[in-house]
């Protein structure tokens, strides 16, 4: 798969109609999600303390929210 595109032959993000960027969006917000549920997980079973990460990680994503247009 060449970077930057959405699998082999398929159109770059940035040429992907609006519904297409929304659905591509919405599908990598769910990736993230079932990432951080895995990693929490992954840290309660290693007694690492969670809520710093998910304190550190909303503060990322809230940085990314309110830097939007």
């Amino acid at each position: 798969m060449e970077k930057g595109t959405h699998g082999k032959d398929e159109e770059s993000f940035k040429k992907l109609t609006y519904a297409g960027q929304a659905k591509s969006l919405n599908a990598q917000i769910q990736v993230i999600n079932k990432a951080f549920q895995s990693h929490f997980r992954k840290g309660k079973i290693e007694s690492k303390d969670i809520n710093s990460s998910k304190i550190k990680y909303r503060a990322q994503l809230l940085k990314i929210i309110e830097g939007l247009e």
